[in-house]
């Protein structure tokens, strides 16, 4: 039987290597099938990731120094990921924010804006585009 949330093997061979290496990323997602998919994606190109649930423990955990980007779901309960965001960024967090969505409204992409986050995918996540998004703001 096939594991499901194993990356394509038929993709780039940049995606099989460690570009990430080194790197600590705060991950903040309630669905813990998304979370094993991130997860098991990140920490195979390299990189180390913390968990968070919602949007609270978002800003419990943050901490600058030590993680170097923020993948945030938008849609979680206790506090969402664009509220986190602002409040990231109204007590100084430069990091950069990607959000993680499965909404393709066109609004999307002015909410994240107002909200201080850099960039946005949507969900299921693909894992060249969520390389090569954190790639280019690392």
């Amino acid at each position: 039987m096939n594991e499901p949330l194993k990356p394509d093997p038929r993709a780039t061979g940049r995606l099989n290597g460690k570009p990430l290496q080194g790197m600590f990323i705060l991950l903040v997602e309630d669905y813990p099938l998304n979370v094993l998919f991130a997860r098991r994606l990140l920490e195979g190109w390299g990189s180390s990731v913390d968990v968070a649930a919602n949007g609270q423990d978002a800003l419990d955990l943050l901490n600058s120094d030590k993680h170097k980007l923020v993948l945030m779901d938008l849609q979680m309960p206790v506090m969402d990921g664009y509220e986190s965001a602002r409040r990231m960024r109204e007590r100084g967090e430069t990091i950069p924010i990607i959000a993680l969505t499965a909404d393709t409204n066109p609004d999307v992409d002015q909410h994240i804006q107002t909200h201080g986050l850099n960039g946005v995918l949507t969900k299921p996540l693909q894992p060249e585009p969520l390389l090569d998004l954190i790639l280019s703001l690392a």
